[in-house]
């Protein structure tokens, strides 16, 4: 009995930890940011195309000034690294549990993106589980809160003033309070992608993500 007891923990704690996992590649890759953008997208209107995509015609020199411009706007005087725990935890004491997780769960699993104060985005696996969502309030459109399926706060994303306009951008810290990427959106579907430690990471346009010499290194299904 003690046997399959443990076992149905140990299958569970292994259950938790494959989500969580699956939640920090997604935030890695910046699958929250642009999957946020896209769930969001304003269809009256025609999604805007910034620069023409010329990442691939392009030779070393020039991506690498395009890469360096771009860095530079993400990676300033005023950039934080990596805020104070308490006090970045402090800052944000409200939002650290979902206090209506069940509920979002489950409007968020039948789709629900939006209601008088909140906007709403989930992130799932094949198989339809919600693994993880995100929360924007209306009344603080510069912030977006991630949750896992259980309702803890697991990153936060802070926008740039000029938010929802193309071009913005995003930084994004987990809940202790350290940058873990950057973002910078040209158009719903173009993004470049930088690491914390200012390197970077990858241009996504489409379905693919181009590193710096030009290469696909990475594919999302979601085009």
């Amino acid at each position: 009995m003690r046997e399959k007891e443990r076992g149905k923990r140990e299958k569970k704690i292994m259950k938790r930890i494959i989500i969580l996992l699956f939640f920090v590649i997604l935030a890695i890759h910046g699958f929250l940011e642009v999957g946020w953008a896209e769930a969001h997208q304003d269809e009256s209107t025609p999604l805007q195309c910034g620069v023409e995509f010329d990442w691939i015609s392009k030779n070393q020199l020039q991506r690498d000034e395009n890469i360096k411009q771009i860095q530079s706007i993400l990676f300033n005087e005023k950039t934080v690294l990596k805020y104070p725990k308490k006090e970045f935890k402090a800052q944000n004491a409200e939002f650290l549990k979902d206090k209506d997780s069940m509920k979002h769960y489950i409007d968020i699993s039948q789709g629900k993106k939006e209601d008088a104060d909140k906007y709403y985005a989930g992130f799932f696996l094949k198989n339809g589980l919600l693994v993880a969502y995100g929360i924007q309030y209306k009344n603080n459109m510069k912030n977006i809160f991630y949750y896992d399926a259980m309702g803890h706060l697991r990153f936060v994303d802070y926008y740039s003033d000029n938010y929802p306009k193309f071009p913005y951008y995003a930084l994004q810290y987990d809940v202790n309070g350290k940058l873990i990427g950057t973002i910078y959106f040209v158009s719903v579907y173009d993004q470049y992608i930088f690491n914390p430690d200012k390197t970077f990471k990858g241009r996504w346009y489409k379905e693919n993500m181009y590193n710096r010499n030009a290469k696909v290194i990475l594919t999302r299904s979601n085009y």
